[in-house]
């Protein structure tokens, strides 16, 4: 199983409204007062800044549909329906949103800001850094939009002129946990893994509630082959996000590394039911249902792995070690051949050599040969691939 890399960026939104310290009471009072008044949209609008505050975003979203619907030209509505479709994670529609607000108020320096954000979030970073410029000389929220412009060039690979922003970004306000959690990230890409810690551990200081840090720092003690952290830091991140596929991922790899392959097995299953298309999460809890004795699971496991990623050798190969434990000798050759040539395919002469070694033991065993599969069932991208079939080699003029 590899190890999943460091994780994304910060990049935020300037344009939320102020916390208060008794929002649950103005939800009640707002609702209280649209029954009342049930065609008033700055209640609906108030009421969907509430439930932003509150983090309860499908809400928010709700209440502000309505007070756009009860007032179409309402620009600030469109621009807190952007925020609560940023933080739902529906970028292209924040887009959508936020583009309307500002159309409808150009002057408001946020939106600029926001839409900057959201730009980096579909990938458009050249529009990012347009709305950002807008933001930059309207001189509004700066340690914001300094971030974002990081995050911006971070994108596209610009490394020290994001490391320049975002100390721009702490000029104006020192104790900015995104920008420390960024700079980290962009100094381990830079290799500068001493800084990334820093960085990491200045970000904790600030907030230990990020379970990003702490998943990035697992990444570098276990680059650092340091296991035991690297489990400490994963188990953080998982106690404040126990929903996150990628922490998971990472656990399992640390706890097969230590040697316990239980809770390896538990923690990569768990990653599956989040996201079912990872064909590596698959492969890894094949291959160790195989290592426990668990065939029969890991055939199961396997075969998903292949059907996601019909070119991936590895899973083959194991396939077929599981076979040949089921003392299934057809199936255990057949899935070996068919690793043999992905991995000459792929160039990984290596393995390629050694699945040859490897079948000559297995050909003797159950008194087969390589003629017996002739009609061997092989993936459609690799049908019709010759194993014995030379590159052509181009000569030059002076060559005889």
């Amino acid at each position: 199983m590899r190890l999943i890399l460091t994780t994304l960026l910060c990049f935020i939104l300037a344009a939320c409204g102020p916390s208060t310290d008794s929002t649950e009471q103005k939800v009640n009072e707002l609702l209280s007062q649209i029954k009342d008044n049930p065609k008033d949209p700055t209640l609906h609008y108030e009421l969907g800044r509430a439930y932003i505050e509150e983090k309860k975003y499908h809400s928010a979203l709700k209440s502000l549909v309505e007070a756009i619907e009860l007032k179409k030209d309402y620009g600030e509505a469109y621009r807190e329906k952007g925020i609560a479709l940023f933080y739902l994670k529906k970028y292209f529609d924040a887009e959508k949103a936020l583009n309307k607000s500002f159309e409808l108020n150009p002057t408001d320096a946020n939106i600029a800001t926001d839409l900057g954000s959201i730009f980096i979030a579909t990938g458009n970073v050249k529009k990012s850094m347009r709305f950002l410029k807008i933001a930059q000389t309207r001189n509004s929220n700066m340690h914001v939009v300094f971030n974002n412009m990081g995050a911006a060039h971070a994108k596209i690979g610009q490394n020290k002129q994001a490391i320049s922003y975002w100390k721009k970004a702490l000029e104006h306000h020192p104790l900015m946990t995104e920008v420390f959690i960024n700079m980290g990230v962009v100094y381990e890409r830079m290799g500068k893994n001493k800084k990334a810690m820093a960085s990491y551990q200045k970000a904790l200081a600030q907030d230990n509630n990020f379970p990003m840090v702490h998943y990035n720092l697992g990444v570098i003690h276990a680059k650092n082959n340091d296991i035991k952290k690297a489990i400490e830091s994963w188990e953080n991140a998982r106690k404040l996000d126990p929903k996150d596929d990628k922490t998971l991922m990472s656990l399992g790899w640390a706890y097969e590394k230590s040697g316990k392959k239980e809770l390896a097995l538990d923690e990569i299953l768990k990653s599956i039911k989040l996201e079912p298309f990872n064909y590596e999460s698959h492969y890894a809890a094949g291959r160790i249902q195989s290592d426990l004795g668990q065939f029969e699971e890991a055939v199961e496991s396997l075969k998903k792995s292949i059907n996601l990623e019909p070119e991936f050798g590895d899973a083959y190969y194991r396939l077929g070690v599981v076979h040949d434990n089921l003392n299934e000798g057809i199936e255990a050759i057949s899935n070996f051949l068919i690793a043999e040539i992905i991995y000459h395919k792929k160039k990984k002469m290596d393995l390629f050599k050694k699945m040859g070694t490897s079948m000559v033991a297995l050909f003797e065993k159950y008194q087969l040969s390589r003629k017996d599969f002739t009609e061997l069932q092989l993936p459609d991208t690799l049908k019709g691939y010759d194993l014995h079939k030379k590159a052509r080699r181009i000569r030059t003029s002076k060559e005889k």
